[in-house]
């Protein structure tokens, strides 16, 4: 399945892959019923905020999870939660939504627990930067924000499991500054994670945008396509910020992400380029202190 060029594109070739059943041989993890009985339950206009502290609390281990993360660093309330339901009333109802499917995503993906612990710290902090972003600017949805970042590279983990040789194929991508991510990946396996997440994303009935800017946050001939939605490009733009803000903090000294992408995040977002600048280097001083 090769890589795709427009947003319709993408959109014909998740609409297939869907349709065939996923990806031979990469099964696509299902929505847990937890996830699946809180988006009911969100979906009310005025959800009820007992019925799901009542959700969540049927997984012991989920409840112990969503209060250890409500109660760290990451959100800097100034009283603990001691319940689920004053975890809703803390952070509020998306903000729990979105940590209950993030850490559900956790309890399916199986492999080496050193990469599995690099990558779930990567992806908070991406989900976190993205969503700080989007509430001090206004650029997109919070809660979007958050769940682009939190699934954008879930593909990465589901690929390592079905193919021995994809650490080799994650180096190569890494480091290619001619290619795009998605392509190296391509060529050695015939898919991709960018589309895997995206998959995934869609199985477990999320946003239809954040689905097709998983899709395509590696394919930067999206911020030339006059179909993209303007919501999708921005997503993207949020996740190459944040991700050179995770390079710089990492210290790591070449992002070729950022070399490939990031002249289109200024108008994209509209700011000034030192604008931009000025968030990467407030995320990295962020990182070091503890996302809040």
């Amino acid at each position: 399945m090769a890589a795709v060029a427009t947003v319709f594109g993408a959109e014909e070739q998740m609409n297939s892959a869907a349709h065939a059943g996923g990806i031979k041989g990469i099964p696509i993890p299902p929505r847990p019923l937890v996830v699946q009985q809180m988006q009911e339950e969100m979906a009310w206009p005025e959800p009820d905020m007992r019925r799901i502290a009542q959700i969540v609390g049927q997984d012991v281990g989920l409840t112990v999870a969503v209060l250890k993360t409500v109660n760290s660093p990451m959100y800097g309330l100034s009283r603990k939660a001691e319940s689920v339901e004053q975890a809703v009333n803390l952070i509020g109802l998306k903000q729990l939504e979105n940590l209950v499917t993030a850490l559900a995503m956790r309890n399916l993906l199986k492999g080496d627990s050193n990469f599995l612990g690099r990558f779930y710290d990567t992806s908070a902090r991406r989900a976190q930067a993205m969503a700080h972003m989007a509430k001090a600017t206004g650029v997109v949805d919070v809660g979007l924000a958050q769940t682009f970042g939190l699934f954008c590279d879930v593909g990465i983990p589901l690929l390592m499991q079905r193919f021995p040789s994809y650490t080799q194929t994650l180096r190569i991508a890494n480091e290619d500054s001619e290619r795009s991510f998605t392509a190296v990946e391509h060529e050695a396996h015939n898919t991709d994670h960018a589309l895997i997440g995206a998959l995934m994303v869609r199985t477990w009935g999320l946003s239809k945008h954040v689905a097709l800017a998983i899709r395509m946050h590696h394919d930067y001939h999206v911020f030339l396509d006059p179909q993209a939605p303007l919501e999708v490009v921005r997503l993207i733009s949020l996740n190459i910020v944040a991700e050179e803000a995770i390079q710089r903090y990492a210290q790591m000294h070449s992002n070729v992400e950022w070399l490939k992408g990031g002249d289109y995040v200024p108008s994209t977002l509209s700011m000034e380029p030192a604008e931009v600048e000025e968030w990467i280097e407030q995320l990295t001083d962020t990182f070091a202190l503890g996302m809040e």
